[in-house]
């Protein structure tokens, strides 16, 4: 978290990228902001990716203000899926418990779905 000009400081200078996000963002908006995030990675290429998952982003949760549904948290899996990188995903959010499951789900589908597509395609 943080504002669009802080960039790091010292030997971290140029290395943080935040990315507001405004109030009441639906899952299409959320892609757009995801893919500015995943084209820097790539750009980066590095040699993992550590992920924080936060499923507050969901519709109805009590803690959050966006308003992601299954299918949107399945897409933003394939997208990070494909970028083909070692993940550990770390779960920090989700208070929605009548959807966290299916939520998280479909998450983790999506990323082996993208992890799947991109060793299909690197394959051809």
């Amino acid at each position: 978290s943080g504002f669009d000009d802080e960039k790091g400081e010292g030997e971290g200078k140029g290395y943080n990228l935040n990315l507001p996000l405004r109030e009441n963002l639906d899952g299409e908006a959320y892609r757009k902001v995801l893919a500015v995030a995943l084209d820097k990675i790539r750009k980066y290429d590095p040699q993992f990716l550590v992920l924080a998952l936060g499923l507050d982003t969901a519709k109805g949760d009590p803690t959050g203000s966006f308003s992601l549904m299954a299918k949107d948290f399945r897409e933003n899996g394939r997208m990070i899926g494909a970028l083909s990188l070692p993940t550990l995903v770390v779960q920090e959010g989700g208070y929605r418990t009548q959807t966290l499951g299916i939520n998280a789900r479909n998450f983790f589908t999506g990323l082996w779905d993208g992890i799947a597509g991109s060793t299909r395609a690197a394959r051809k």
